[in-house]
């Protein structure tokens, strides 16, 4: 086996390693660097590289993270294709002033059933304000005292709606106290399913009501930051806000 082989199959493993370790943005650098190494090899020199791992580097993990060297589109359409709609049946919106930016709050006659970062939503699907709003009244003094004083809990109804998963995997987030953190794989094992860590991660991402259901209190396996909806400066703002010593190491999210 040929130095070039060896040096992809290295490749491939220590990328799979990071992704078992949930290290999302260390597992994309070195996924690039194995699929280069990859295209760069004959016919022969890549049958000579174990099949599961090229099936994970050509299917399993271009799944994730897709495949960046194809991609033509602009930053600015990037992001307008990542913008959230807002929920059918939401009734009433604000926006609202923060420290780590402007948020976008959403409710039913009842309960909020949003609270988004206001660059990730669709401003075009936003339902009419409501200043007499009362469930938006309580978030807006709560989220003030969140910002302010330190309030470590919320009293605000909320409606969330998702798969059994995903709403279990939310109801084990509003778990996590304030100022602390959870691994992926640590929520997983408290669901009492240890082999769902991905899939806690995409429910995760895939959470509507941010801060009150406080996603940002999920890190990696070695405390880096991954799978914030907002983004990792936003993420580490709030953990920061509360107080929590964060354990970054070298693979931390640019």
């Amino acid at each position: 086996m040929d130095q070039s082989v060896k040096n992809t199959i290295r490749l491939i493993q220590e990328a799979r390693k990071r992704w078992d370790a949930h290290e999302n943005n260390a597992c994309r650098r070195l996924r690039t660097r194995a699929l280069e190494s990859y295209r760069e090899l004959n016919v022969a020199q890549k049958d000579h590289i174990p099949q599961t791992l090229r099936i994970w580097l050509r299917y399993r993990s271009e799944k994730y993270f897709g495949d960046r060297s194809n991609q033509r589109s602009s930053r600015k359409s990037e992001r307008t294709f990542r913008k959230i709609h807002a929920p059918q049946y939401a009734t009433s919106s604000r926006i609202l002033a923060s420290p780590v930016g402007s948020l976008v709050a959403l409710s039913t006659k009842k309960a909020i059933c949003g609270l988004y970062f206001k660059h990730c939503i669709e401003p075009t699907t936003l339902p009419s304000p409501n200043p007499r709003d009362k469930i938006l009244n309580l978030l807006e003094k709560e989220l003030s005292e969140y910002f302010l004083s330190g309030r470590e809990t919320f009293t605000t109804p909320l409606e969330y709606r998702g798969t059994a998963f995903q709403k279990q995997v939310w109801r084990h987030l509003m778990a996590i106290a304030y100022g602390t953190t959870q691994t992926y794989g640590e929520l997983a094992r408290r669901m009492e399913n240890p082999g769902a860590f991905r899939a806690v991660g995409a429910a995760s991402g895939a959470n509507p009501i941010a801060i009150l259901i406080p996603c940002h209190r999920l890190i990696g396996a070695k405390g880096s930051l991954t799978g914030f909806s907002g983004g990792v400066d936003l993420k580490k703002k709030l953990l920061e806000h509360e107080r929590v010593m964060l354990r970054l190491n070298e693979d931390k999210p640019c």
